[in-house]
């Protein structure tokens, strides 16, 4: 059975810009607080009316072994993208696809409530350290 970590959204707000468009960051230190395979790790709140055009992971520190995970939200855990890798070089940059990624549309997949960027892990993780970049902007 799947285990929701909250621990990197309970000590943060959903992001917002006054101006209607924005750029979200979270830094997501897995040495902090280790996680589990199949673990839902929620990295980024999402407000009610913020419109996602991509999420994108950074690899800042590789994990040191394998190690990939599913980037989506608490309704699909791949929308943004069916894996990443968490052991990839560091300062490597993946993304969700147009076309490819279910929620990755060229207009932008709108929240109609509050939501969480998911992080579902293939494999324990203990070392690595991501930056989570998430496109939008507001509609309210």
């Amino acid at each position: 059975m799947a285990t929701t970590v909250t621990y990197f959204t309970d000590k943060s707000a959903a992001p917002y810009s006054h101006t209607g468009a924005g750029r979200g960051y979270a830094r997501i230190d897995f040495s902090e607080r280790p996680v589990a395979a199949t673990n839902i790790v929620q990295v980024m709140n999402i407000a009610a009316g913020t419109v996602v055009r991509n999420v994108h992971i950074k690899v800042v520190t590789a994990e040191g072994a394998t190690c990939t995970a599913t980037v989506g939200d608490g309704d699909s855990a791949a929308g943004w993208d069916a894996s990443t890798n968490l052991n990839a070089t560091a300062g490597t940059i993946t993304s969700g696809i147009v076309g490819t990624d279910a929620r990755c549309l060229g207009a932008g997949y709108t929240y109609t409530s509050a939501d969480t960027i998911d992080l579902v892990m293939g494999h324990a993780t203990d070392a690595a350290v991501i930056d989570v970049i998430v496109d939008f902007f507001s509609i309210t």
